[in-house]
């Protein structure tokens, strides 16, 4: 697996909490990875059936190149970390961060705990 650095300073150009901006690009990464796995397991589908319910003996223990040539195809491609953060330089996603209200301290009346006596 090729390491590719990316440049932090870019990073912090569009916002100024690096580390925001670095979650930001993982869950798009998480997003895009989990894409592409249903995209995989879809073309893999017919095969599996095919492996589960044999229709011979032979065909239990039979690997099929076009299985082969579909997980090849998808282990070749671009890790969705490098697409995530190039979509990001190419501004095709930006991400916005929800306010909380702020939340005022509680103040705790303390009562007078004298003895009545």
């Amino acid at each position: 697996m090729s390491v590719k650095p990316v440049d932090l300073n870019k990073l912090r150009s569009a916002h100024s909490n690096l580390y925001e901006t670095v979650v930001a690009i993982s869950k798009r990464a998480k997003k895009i990875h989990d894409e592409e796995r249903a995209d995989l397991e879809d073309k893999l589908l017919p095969y599996k059936e095919m492996i589960r319910n044999p229709s011979s003996e032979s065909e239990s223990d039979k690997i099929f190149p076009e299985q082969i040539a579909i997980s090849l195809e998808f282990e070749v491609r671009e890790k969705a970390s490098h697409k995530a953060v190039a979509e990001y330089f190419e501004h095709k996603y930006d991400y916005t961060l929800e306010k909380t209200a702020e939340k005022k301290p509680v103040q705790v009346e303390e009562d007078d705990e004298t003895d009545g006596d």
